[in-house]
């Protein structure tokens, strides 16, 4: 049995990765989140049997706790296999603009801290699922604009979330190091520039261009990409 859960996945990525997934014969149960299920209607119109949906806002702790306990009830002793956290939040303004502590604080919260909160409240799930099948996976999802080489070359005003996406990038290593003992793995991913509402229309990429791709390589990771930070196509961007 193998059990994934998704963060976000009321719409855009998440509810890319999500369609993907149910429509995968290896993956027996997915868990998708959404911090209001009730209006997540495109989520529950998958209607699927291996859909489970439960409520998480990330950017509450009593929340992410309260979603442990109902994770540890759907998973039981076989664990979670694979953890995507992928809800995220991005503001566009310059850095002479309207920046705000308020603004900045918010995007580190869902962005970095968030992951760092479920990853450890679901730590127990993972590391079941690792005893055993021999491995557990969290896929970060993070952007090429967190990446400290690239800083010079986008031009976008969204200085606050690179810092963000950065931050998520080192938790990645850091997951990946200390949690290695245990074989419960981390990478992190850009899913390129999507047509979301994040990403906006003009994006070079559809929701199920991007998803597609990114769900089979999440599905195909292996000790060797235990750490790394990858496109689409599995190739290494640079940090």
């Amino acid at each position: 049995m193998l059990t994934v859960l998704v963060t976000g996945a009321n719409r855009g990525i998440g509810l890319g990765l999500t369609r993907h997934l149910l429509a995968d014969p290896s993956v027996d149960i997915v868990i998708a989140t959404a911090r209001d299920v009730d209006s997540a209607k495109d989520l529950k119109a998958l209607n699927s049997s291996k859909l489970y949906i439960i409520e998480l806002n990330v950017a509450d702790e009593k929340s992410i706790d309260k979603a442990a306990i109902k994770v540890s009830e759907i998973v039981g002793e076989n664990g979670l296999d694979v953890l995507i956290n992928n809800a995220g939040i991005c503001y566009v303004e310059s850095l002479d603009g309207d920046v705000s502590k308020e603004k900045m604080t918010e995007q580190l919260d869902v962005n970095v801290v968030a992951p760092l909160l479920i990853s450890n409240r679901f730590f127990p799930f993972l590391k079941k699922a690792a005893a055993k099948n021999g491995s557990a996976q969290i896929a970060n999802i993070s952007s090429r604009i967190g990446s400290l080489t690239n800083a010079h070359s986008h031009k976008m005003p969204i200085t606050m979330y690179g810092i963000s996406k950065s931050a998520l990038n080192m938790l990645t290593r850091r997951l990946a190091t200390e949690w290695a003992g245990v074989h419960i793995r981390a990478t992190c991913f850009c899913p390129g520039w999507v047509k979301t509402d994040m990403g906006s229309q003009m994006a070079a990429l559809t929701v199920d261009e991007s998803t597609g791709p990114l769900t089979k390589l999440i599905r195909s990771l292996t000790e060797e990409h235990n750490g790394k930070f990858l496109n689409t196509s599995g190739e290494p961007i640079p940090w």
